[in-house]
Order: C-alpha cells, then sequence, then structure tokens
C-alpha cells in the first residue's frame, strides 16, 4: 500500500529548498503549493525554522516560515535524548556528531511526530531504510514526495 501525504504529518528539512539539484527545490515548491492548494498544512519543525530565518538564507524561502504551522522548542526526556542518540549514530557513523547536530535533530523532531521527512540531504537519505525499519519515519527525496503528492492530490 502506498502512503498517502494526506494522511501524515509532513516535514521539509530547509536544504529541500535551496540544497542540492535545482529539480529537486522545483520539486519541493510543487509539493507545498499542491498540499496547500488541497487545503494540507505542511508544518516546519523549530529547527528547521532557526535555518530558514538565518541571514544567508534566500528571501523566496524565508517567505515561507509565516505562512507554516510549526513545532514548539521543548526540553527533551531521556528517552527522547536516548533515541537522539541513536538516530545521531545512524547518521553520524563514524563521522563528527557536532557536524551533522542540526540534521540528526531535524530527523529526530520529525521522527517524534511521525509521517514524511522531505530532505535532498543524501547524508540523510541513506540511512532512510533503517530509520524507517527502527522508527517509522518517510524520509524521502523531494522528487519522489511530488510523486506521491501529485498521485493523492484531488486538484494538481
Amino acid at each position: 500500500m502506498k502512503l498517502n501525504p494526506y494522511d501524515d504529518f509532513i516535514f521539509f528539512d530547509s536544504c529541500a529548498f535551496n540544497g542540492g539539484k535545482l529539480e529537486m527545490q522545483e520539486a519541493s515548491m510543487q509539493s507545498r503549493y499542491l498540499l496547500e492548494l488541497n487545503n494540507k498544512k505542511v508544518t516546519l519543525m523549530h529547527s528547521v525554522v532557526d535555518e530558514i530565518n538565518a541571514p544567508h538564507t534566500p528571501p523566496w524561502i524565508q517567505e515561507l516560515e509565516p505562512n507554516s504551522r510549526k513545532t514548539v522548542k521543548l526540553n527533551l526526556t531521556s528517552c527522547e535524548q536516548t533515541i537522539l542518540a541513536d538516530i545521531t549514530s545512524i547518521v553520524v557513523g563514524n563521522g563528527k556528531p557536532e557536524k551533522r547536530a542540526a540534521d540528526c535533530f531535524h530527523v529526530f523532531e520529525a521522527q517524534k511526530y511521525g509521517g514524511f521527512f522531505v530532505t535532498s540531504d543524501n547524508g540523510i537519505l541513506r540511512h532512510k531504510l533503517k530509520i524507517k525499519e527502527k522508527y517509522d519515519l518517510n524520509i524521502i527525496d523531494p522528487i519522489e514526495f511530488l510523486s506521491l503528492v501529485q498521485e493523492f492530490s484531488p486538484e494538481t
């Protein structure tokens, strides 16, 4: 059974809009447009909002933030800290955790609420199966996600 993006939470990584290949950026924008056309709000994680509002972020991306639902930063429970550490271990492997801390937190926060995490970050995408298996989070690249959105959108 195919996953329906209209039945779950959807989180975009900031790099889905301004990282990776141009076609991935365009797919992210088109997905967001179709979702909102069909009354599905995209939720921004508070950690991604910080990146979107950074001074180096293009203005057209910063314009996404005011009209989006947002998660709220909360202190992590000990169980959540354990999950974040495990996700960090999966994503970073033998690398330096401090270089991927923000990315790992994005994945952690998305798994906390469930649904889809749309990213063009190959460092995250290469671990999508293991994260799906352990945490039931659907990590997907923007082009694959657009295909799902188009398939399930009443208005395209």
